[in-house]
């Protein structure tokens, strides 16, 4: 040791060496405790051991506190870095991530992970660094629970240096078995504070017990602190995007609301013009089909299109039906070409058809609006079609009966049909449709179609349709009565020729109206015929032969009505429904309603009349025969008589007939 203080060293530390070189050159403790070593060989005396002890413990005092700032150094520099970059992230679960890897980097942890605050006051592990595997994130702690709990409660940092034993915190089942999944011990937790609000918990833990140094605390809070700056400000801007947002998708919600408001009104407007011009369905369907980019048909209430039909389009074979609307105005289905969609058309009536849609790629709302308000249209369009014909209706109805009328001069029916359009003159058949006791609709829908694509007339008189026809022979209406009128037909249908005029007209539709009544008289309800087709009974019950047939009935059955005119007996019954039974006594009792007491007393009091032999074969079709002719007299003399029931009228009826 020198005058000066500084102890010179030997030869064997090398020229020059001294502690301070040493530090300077980054030495370790080791190092620094070698050099002590040689000097204390080289020390002779006792002050100059104790000088070299003192200049060594004297460096290795400086040593750690060196070590201590460049520690502290690199920190603080990590921290300024993780500063900058929080500063880049706007993402809340990319700044958690960050967080977390670099507090388990800089404090050298094997888990490090995040609790996030929640409005009703819960924590949630939303990020981890570390795990292995899945069981800590999402974990749900209430606050006070966990040693993430207890900092939020108390707002300051703590740690536990075997968590799992820790009788200080409250441990929920979920949580212990989290903590025992990932085997952690120490555990490290500082609140993420930022304006004196707690909202959340930066966590450190070991696999292994660890007691935590004031520094570790320190660099962690140091950590929580920007992490929390960060977080906040990751919220604001996320919250501020999302109404950003929120406010682009209105904007452009408004605009595509804009946009579809002028279709709604442009198409509203072409449909008025087509209205108020008079346009058709068709018109109005096209319209349609144009804006929503499809092809649209108008059906009827019967699943017919209205309008003229477009070519190549295939409808659904499940067409629309009433009950299809009881919930909605509009229904969508899938169909082969992607969406079927139909809008009901209802006028006060009840159901009048739909708009359809029979197949689109995509259906969507706006889609949906338009065919509404296009069905508003059409309803307007077949509402005012309706008005027209049933004014035409009643104008023809008026007609017909004018000219089947025997009371009305030829001239006057002349002028009224000449002003209605209707040349009497070039009239070739006259049909009449008698329905029976059905559904007229039916009937009238098929004459009205017959009289739009044969250009003539149809009108109801006398329960019945009347269908005048010009410029076509009987035979090729009964050919379009059968191609329209499909299987079964709706009515019984006589047909004849006319050859024009007004004594033709009513000559011609008296032929058919007997036809018609003969075919329901005869149950044939459902067919199409000509008066010729009928053979026999045409002939039968021409003018010529009704006397004949008369005759025949009162041979046959004279006998019988009189004795159920003057003792008020249903023989003419019983033995009409005893022949119809094949004479089962059984059978004939049930239909009568009679106990068989009853029906062998008039069996014996219709074979005193008839005599015995009334139930041979030769009788009997001669008893059947003459039932069958006086009930079809009947019928024609009153054609609201039901066919299939035994008349009571007299012969005298029956000759009228």
């Amino acid at each position: 040791m020198s005058e000066s203080g500084e102890h010179v060293a030997g030869t064997a530390d090398g020229p020059g060496e001294t502690w301070l070189s040493l530090l300077v050159e980054d030495a370790t403790v080791e190092d620094l405790r070698a050099h002590r070593d040689r000097v204390l060989r080289e020390a002779h005396t006792a002050p100059e051991r104790a000088g070299t002890e003192a200049e060594a413990a004297l460096a290795e005092t400086l040593h750690s506190r060196l070590a201590e700032r460049r520690l502290q150094a690199r920190n603080l520099a990590a921290l300024n870095d993780l500063a900058r970059r929080l500063a880049s992230l706007h993402d809340t679960s990319a700044v958690l991530q960050e967080v977390v890897a670099r507090s388990r980097q800089l404090l050298g942890v094997d888990v490090a992970y995040i609790m996030v605050r929640h409005d009703d006051g819960s924590l949630r592990i939303e990020s981890a660094d570390g795990s292995m595997g899945s069981a800590l994130r999402g974990q749900v702690l209430s606050e006070g629970q966990g040693l993430g709990g207890q900092v939020v409660s108390t707002g300051r940092p703590m740690w536990s240096e075997s968590y799992l034993a820790d009788e200080r915190l409250a441990r929920g089942e979920s949580l212990e078995r989290a903590a025992r999944s990932e085997q952690l011990e120490g555990i490290l937790g500082v609140p993420l504070q930022v304006g004196g609000e707690t909202i959340g918990v930066l966590l450190a833990a070991e696999r292994r017990s660890r007691r935590f140094l004031e520094q570790e605390v320190e660099l962690l809070a140091g950590l929580a602190a920007h992490a929390a700056v960060a977080l906040r400000n990751a919220q604001i801007f996320g919250r501020y995007q999302q109404a950003l947002d929120d406010l682009r998708s209105s904007n452009a919600s408004l605009r595509e609301l804009d946009v579809r408001r002028q279709r709604a009104a442009a198409l509203r407007d072409r449909l008025t013009e087509i209205v108020l011009a008079g346009g058709g369905v068709s018109e109005v369907a096209a319209a349609i089909g144009e804006v929503v980019r499809a092809p649209v048909v108008v059906l009827d209430n019967d699943g017919r299109v209205l309008g003229a039909p477009q070519e190549g389009l295939v409808l659904p074979a499940d067409l629309p039906r009433p009950e299809w609307f009881a919930d909605a105005r509009t229904v969508r289905r899938p169909a082969t070409d992607g969406e079927l969609a139909a809008t009901v058309v209802a006028l006060r009536g009840g159901y009048a058809g739909c708009v359809l849609v029979p197949g689109s790629p995509e259906v969507d709302d706006e889609t949906v609006r338009l065919l509404e308000i296009g069905a508003v249209s059409v309803a307007l369009v077949i509402s005012s079609e309706r008005v027209v014909a049933e004014a035409e209706l009643r104008t023809r109805g008026e007609l017909v009966h004018a000219l089947l009328a025997p009371d009305v001069d030829a001239g006057s029916i002349r002028r009224r049909a000449r002003a209605a359009g209707l040349d009497l003159d070039l009239l070739r058949c006259v049909a009449v449709l008698d329905p029976g006791a059905g559904d007229h609709r039916p009937a009238e829908a098929l004459a009205a179609r017959l009289a739009s694509e044969l250009r003539g007339w149809s009108a109801e008189h006398a329960g019945q349709i009347v269908l005048l026809v010009p410029r076509t022979e009987a035979a090729a209406v009964r050919a379009r009565v059968v191609a329209l009128g499909g299987d079964p037909l709706p009515a019984a249908i006589g047909i004849a020729d006319c050859g024009g005029g007004v004594g033709e007209v009513r000559a011609a539709y008296e032929a058919a109206r007997q036809t018609a009544t003969l075919l329901l008289a005869l149950g044939r309800g459902q067919a199409v015929a000509q008066p010729a087709e009928l053979g026999v009974y045409r002939s039968l019950f021409s003018s010529a032969g009704r006397g004949q047939i008369a005759d025949f009935v009162d041979a046959t059955l004279g006998a019988l009505l009189a004795q159920d005119r003057l003792r008020g007996r249903d023989l003419v019954t019983t033995v009409d429904v005893y022949l119809r039974q094949a004479q089962h006594h059984a059978r004939t009792c049930a239909e009568l309603h009679v106990h068989a007491n009853t029906l062998y007393n008039r069996l014996e009091r219709i074979e005193e009349v008839l005599g015995p032999d009334w139930r041979d074969p030769d009788r009997v079709l001669e008893l059947q025969l003459a039932l069958q002719l006086r009930r079809l007299a009947a019928v024609l003399a009153s054609p609201s008589a039901d066919p299939r029931s035994p008349v009571e009228e007299t012969s005298e009826a029956t000759r009228q007939a």
